[in-house]
């Protein structure tokens, strides 16, 4: 112990980065426009791979975890965004729980390995590091100081939505935020030269500002800082008047989402690390397709809406500087991790019209998206930017993404079609009645068949009829077929016992796997065979066959113990902590998968 804990000391600081949804084909090209002026400089001074392959399904909480851990989705049974309850023999095929909770996964991520080894070790937004008991247990039987490992999370502590205040009324607007209570008026600022309304007067907890409306892109026309409650949860609330009507006092003030923050921290020490970050993360895309910033471009809009959107990325990034640069200075962690879910949501909202394999692709809509869509990489690669100064020389960087974006435009009900083949019953509640189904998509498994077997409880496909339901299964889904083209939808299959180097399967798993032609998504939901996107320029997805160019994510480190300038073949995720570990000298987390690949 003495002898791993001195040679942990002599390696230099690592910080993980993960841009979510970060497509390797979208970040190629974002840098051979020169737009990603921080990370090029980044796969200049250190190594580059190809691409990164994500993990099948390839999902935020599955990939990441095989990222922070090396373990395949079947060893550390983070099998999906959505688990099944285990063991089997206690629950239904229907029960699950959230595949982000740290209390999922059974493999060690490469936080309990460093903190283990003593080196200070702090999650500033880790997937899969909440709550921290999990593996604040595993420090505890290894005889760890609990002090070398903090977390922080904001997700699970949301206490209001992002959303638009109008304060047009003659006396004003009250609100509430949380069980704050709030009040804003439209006055006219005798100081300003505008005649009529020019300001919003804000009030709350014996506070005033006045906040005046700016073009879109001034960061500066932000105010915030108040506190708002909820129980338990402090959050802070900002706002953001984009627009003010100097005759009516009509307004588009914006209140950006509110969460508090949890973790191993007390709640002081909490609430004092939100208040230097400054706030959690606004994603603004459900109220722009809400059309809360005005009309779309794709809906013939003036790109106003896309700005305003980007405005919010860009303060959300503003924000996560302030987040790494107190958690650096303030823990001074030996390794560290943080991320970002913007990329991601951006391609949700936009990838339907942005991909060119896409049906719903629309070169003219692709062309007035793209600008908007980089502009949220941007946003990025200045907070990475902003990061390695704080961090220093002496800090390695890896920056990884959990998968890339596809664009769809159909949804395909594959329940539908094992209800049809005899294998699925739904109750006359709508339900879907176990004892007499024996495969199915249970909510959870979107790109996998399970077989309700009698492993599971409730279960009646016994062992020796698994084969036998498994060909029906292959059967009904060769079969799915789209009434207007007359291509079969259904790619590929896989059966994990027969691909066991995809990690796919296990005790959290399913029983057959499939991928879908492109285009294609699979929903497990009850409803007709086929279903439209429900935008017009289709959805931005993933989950599909990792190998496939636009699932492929990214994978740059620079700094100490990093070769400069190198570029190598594509990575697989759960290549990437062994690689970095063994370039620093760090402990590899003892149950990895996955193989040290020189960097």
């Amino acid at each position: 112990m003495v002898g791993l804990l001195a040679a942990a000391l002599a390696t230099p600081n690592l910080v993980i980065v993960s841009w979510d949804g970060a497509a390797d084909w979208v970040v190629d090209r974002l840098l051979a426009q020169g737009k990603l002026p921080n990370l090029a400089k980044m796969a200049q001074s250190g190594v580059r791979a190809e691409s990164s392959i994500p993990t099948f399904p390839s999902k935020t909480a599955v990939s990441h975890f095989a990222i922070f851990s090396g373990t395949h989705p079947s060893h550390s049974q983070v099998t999906g965004n959505a688990v099944p309850l285990l063991p089997r023999a206690q629950h239904t095929v229907l029960e699950s729980t959230t595949g982000f909770g740290a209390g999922v996964h059974q493999t060690e991520p490469l936080w309990v390995t460093t903190a283990r080894a003593g080196l200070k070790t702090v999650a500033l937004s880790a997937a899969g590091s909440f709550p921290p008991a999990p593996d604040r247990a595993r420090l505890t039987a290894a005889k760890v100081p609990l002090d070398r490992y903090v977390e922080f999370s904001g997700f699970e502590a949301s206490l209001e939505p992002g959303r638009a205040i109008d304060v047009s009324q003659p006396a004003g607007k009250s609100f509430r935020l949380g069980e704050s209570e709030f009040a804003a008026a439209a006055l006219d600022d005798p100081a300003d030269p505008i005649i009529g309304f020019d300001t919003v007067e804000i009030r709350s907890q014996g506070e005033t500002r006045r906040i005046k409306p700016a073009p879109v892109g001034k960061l500066s026309a932000w105010t915030g800082g108040w506190l708002a409650k909820k129980g338990a949860l402090t959050g802070i609330a900002n706002f953001r008047l984009f627009a003010l009507d100097p005759k009516t006092g009509a307004s588009d003030l914006w209140s950006r989402q509110i969460s508090g923050m949890q973790g191993t921290q007390s709640a002081a020490e909490n609430l004092t690390y939100l208040r230097a970050y400054g706030g959690f993360h606004d994603d603004p895309w459900d109220p722009y397709f809400g059309g809360k910033f005005g009309k779309t471009v794709y809906q013939g809009g003036n790109g106003e809406a896309e700005a305003r959107v980007v405005e919010l990325v860009q303060f959300d990034c503003e924000l996560l500087k302030r987040s790494f640069r107190y958690g650096w200075n303030k823990y001074r962690p030996r390794v560290a991790f943080h991320y970002s879910p913007m990329t991601d949501s951006a391609g949700h909202a936009w990838m339907g019209a942005l991909d060119p394999t896409s049906p719903s692709y629309r070169p003219e809509i692709a062309e007035r998206l793209w600008p908007y869509y980089a502009a949220v990489f941007q946003a990025q690669d200045d907070w990475l930017g902003d990061m390695m100064k704080v961090a220093g020389p002496n800090t390695a960087f890896a920056l990884v993404a959990d998968h890339g974006m596809a664009g769809v435009s159909q949804y395909v009900n594959v329940n539908h079609v094992l209800e049809r083949a005899g294998l699925l019953k739904y109750g006359a509640d709508n339900q879907i009645d176990l004892t007499q189904t024996r495969a199915l998509c249970p909510a959870w498994s979107d790109f996998a068949v399970v077989i309700n077997g009698t492993d599971w409880k409730g279960g009646i496909v016994s062992a020796v009829d698994r084969p036998r339901v498994l060909r029906e299964v292959e059967a009904a889904l060769r079969g799915i077929v789209d009434p207007v083209s007359g291509q079969a939808v259904i790619e590929r299959m896989w059966r994990p016992d027969e691909f066991v180097h995809l990690g796919i399967g296990g005790p959290a798993g399913g029983d057959l796997y499939f991928d879908l032609v492109p285009g294609y998504y699979p929903s497990p939901r009850k409803g007709d065979l086929f279903s439209p996107a429900r935008a017009i320029i289709g959805n931005g997805v993933h989950g599909f066959d990792p190998t496939r160019r636009t699932m492929q994510a990214i994978f740059y480190a620079k700094g100490p113990g990093i070769t400069p300038g190198k570029q190598i073949p594509p990575v697989r995720v759960i290549d990437i902590v062994p690689s970095l570990c063994t370039a620093l000298g760090l402990p590899v987390p003892p149950q990895v998968d996955g193989h040290a690949v020189r960097l």
